[in-house]
């Protein structure tokens, strides 16, 4: 039994993996400079899958994504005034450095 968990959560991660690498190139495609979700429930395969695994994304396919990934909560806060400690965007994997230059960090 523990075996065949262990190989259903292998294959967990790598369609969450695959399924993020597609989301990057979706949004990489389209020129996307970020990609935004309303929650981490929310998102079919979680802000942290797609911001996490870029790295290894990157490494598999050749790529060299480097999109952050924010919360609809985070840019809310920017937009009415907040500053980028407020949005916690410090607390991104792959840092949204154009959004914490608008907010003066």
């Amino acid at each position: 039994m523990k075996q065949i968990i262990n190989e259903l959560h292998h294959v967990s991660h790598a369609k969450q993996r695959n399924f993020g690498e597609e989301v990057l190139k979706t949004g990489y495609d389209g020129g996307a400079e970020m990609i935004v979700t309303p929650c981490p429930a929310c998102f079919p395969s979680s802000q942290a899958n797609v911001e996490v695994y870029q790295g290894s994304i990157n490494k598999k396919y050749g790529t060299k994504f480097d999109i952050p990934v924010l919360y609809y909560s985070q840019l809310m806060t920017l937009a009415y005034g907040g500053s980028a400690k407020e949005a916690a965007l410090d607390g991104n994997v792959v840092r949204a450095r154009k959004l914490e230059a608008f907010a003066g960090k």
